[in-house]
C-alpha cells in the first residue's frame, strides 16, 4: 500500500470554498478532525477530508477535468469509507458534469442524489427543487448573475438516466445495483427526518455508494456516524438463568446488535483472539455487542456432563469461564472504546472488575429495573458500567439498558 494512503473515514469534494466549510460544519461539531484542503497533492490525515475543486463557475469541460483530475489524486491518497459529492442545494454550478466526472473517476455502482436542505428551507418532491415553497425557477436562484439554473427538475441537470425515489426506497434500488448496472437514485427529502432515513437505509444496505448533496445531506451522515461512534455497549452475559437469555433474544430485536456466543471448549484453548477480533469490529462499527456463553435453554442442564469430562467441579468452571470473559473484556477495551459496560452475573462482574484493576464501585443511579449504574473506581475505565444480577429483570431489561445508554450518550 502506498505510504501516504490514509484511510479517510470520509472525503468530500466540493466545488467551491465556503461549500467546503458548509459540508465540515457538523462533522467537526460530531467530534471529527475535519480539514478542508486547499490545494491537491498532499495527504491529509485527519477524520473528515474536504477537497475544493473550485469549479462552481467554470464551463462543463473544465469542470468536468478538473474534477476528474482532483478526484483521481485523492483516490491515490485516501481510502474513504464514504466519499460524498458536495453541490449547492439551489443546484448551481456543474452538477451534471461534475457527477459525471465522479462517477466515471470511481467507478460506482450506485450514486444518491439528495440535495435538499430542510433547515434553509430547501426541499425536494418529485424530483423538483424548491426553496422555501417555490419551485426554483421561480426564484432568484434562476437569473443569479454568476450560475443561473436553468432547471428545477434534478434529472434534468444531471443529463442521465436516474430513478426517482423516496427514502424508504433506497435499499431497495442500492440492492440491485451493480458496475454492469450502475444505478443513479434522485431521492426526495422534505424534512431532516428524510436525509436521516436516506443515511441509514445506505448503512442497512451494506454498500457505500457515492453520495451527492448539500450541507443537508452533509448533517444527516454526521449525525448518524456520531450516534454509532458514540453509544455502543459492550454486555458481557456470564448468567446461564432463562431470564438472562430472554433478555438477550429481545435485546436482539434492536437494528444495532450483533451477539457473540463464546463456545466454553475454547474457554480452555487459552486463544481468544477471534472473538476479541469479532467484538472490536461489532463495536468498531457502532453495533452494541452482547456476548454470552448460554447456547439454548438446554446448555444449562449439560453442565454436569462438562465438568465430569473436564474434570472439574462446577465452581472451578465457572472461575475459568469468568476469567476468561474478565481477560477477554480487558483485551477489548484495550482496542477500542464503548460507551458502556453491562455485567450480567455477580461472579463476571466481580471477575472484569478485578482484570481492569479496579478497587470499587461508585453508584449513580438505575439503568432499568434491576440494573444499577455507576463507575469503577481506581482504574482506567472511567465510563458507565451497569451490573445485574442473572435472575432479575424481565425479557425487556437489556434493550432498556441499550435505549438508557443511546439516550445518555446523546445529552
Amino acid at each position: 500500500m502506498n505510504e501516504q494512503l490514509a484511510n479517510q473515514q470520509i472525503v468530500i469534494l466540493a466545488d467551491d470554498f465556503t461549500g467546503a466549510n458548509d459540508a465540515g460544519v457538523s462533522l467537526a461539531l460530531a467530534g471529527m478532525q475535519v480539514e478542508v484542503a486547499l490545494m491537491a497533492g498532499i495527504a491529509r490525515q485527519a477524520q473528515a477530508v474536504i477537497y475544493n475543486s473550485d469549479s462552481r463557475a467554470l464551463s462543463k469541460d473544465e469542470a468536468h477535468a478538473r474534477v476528474v483530475a482532483l478526484i483521481d489524486d485523492i483516490i491515490t491518497r485516501h481510502a474513504p469509507g464514504w466519499l460524498v459529492k458536495k453541490i449547492d442545494s439551489t443546484l448551481r454550478g456543474n452538477i451534471g458534469a461534475e457527477v459525471a466526472a465522479m462517477r466515471q473517476a470511481c467507478n460506482t455502482a450506485a450514486v444518491i442524489v439528495a440535495p435538499a436542505f430542510p433547515a434553509a428551507g430547501r426541499t425536494t418532491h418529485n424530483g423538483q427543487c424548491y426553496v422555501n415553497g417555490v419551485l426554483l425557477t421561480n426564484t432568484e436562484f434562476a437569473t443569479d448573475p454568476k450560475t443561473p439554473v436553468t432547471s428545477a427538475d434534478i434529472g434534468s441537470l444531471l443529463e442521465a438516466t436516474c430513478r426517482y425515489l423516496k427514502p424508504a426506497d433506497v435499499a431497495a434500488a442500492l440492492a440491485e445495483a451493480t458496475i454492469d448496472a450502475p444505478q443513479l437514485l434522485v431521492v426526495d427529502a422534505e424534512t431532516d427526518a428524510d436525509l436521516d432515513a436516506i443515511i441509514q437505509q445506505v448503512m442497512s444496505a451494506g454498500v457505500a455508494p457515492l453520495l451527492v448533496g448539500s450541507a443537508g445531506l452533509c448533517d444527516a451522515l454526521a449525525r448518524a456516524l456520531s450516534a454509532r461512534k458514540s453509544s455502543p455497549v459492550l454486555a458481557i452475559v456470564g448468567s446461564m438463568s432463562e431470564i438472562a437469555q430472554q433478555q438477550l433474544a429481545h435485546a436482539s430485536e434492536h437494528p444495532r446488535v450483533a451477539r457473540l456466543l463464546i463456545d466454553i471448549e475454547t474457554v480452555f484453548s487459552g486463544n481468544p483472539d477471534s472473538y476479541r477480533q469479532q467484538i472490536v469490529e461489532a463495536l468498531e462499527q457502532g453495533k452494541h455487542c452482547l456476548v454470552h456463553t448460554c447456547p439454548d435453554a438446554q446448555a444449562r442442564h449439560q453442565i454436569e456432563a462438562l465438568c465430569s469430562r473436564l474434570g472439574l467441579s462446577r465452581s472451578e468452571l465457572g472461575e475459568r469461564i469468568c476469567t476468561f470473559l474478565a481477560d477477554l473484556t480487558r483485551d477489548v477495551l484495550g482496542e477500542v472504546t464503548p460507551a458502556a459496560l453491562y455485567l450480567s452475573g455477580g461472579d463476571v462482574a466481580v471477575a472484569v472488575a478485578k482484570a481492569l484493576g479496579a478497587t470499587g464501585f461508585r453508584i449513580h443511579g438505575q439503568a432499568a429495573g434491576c440494573v444499577p449504574w455507576g463507575h469503577f473506581l481506581g482504574c482506567e475505565w472511567q465510563r458507565p458500567v451497569m451490573t445485574k444480577a442473572g435472575g432479575f429483570g424481565d425479557e425487556t431489561t437489556l434493550l432498556k439498558v441499550l435505549h438508557f445508554i443511546e439516550e445518555k450518550s446523546s445529552d
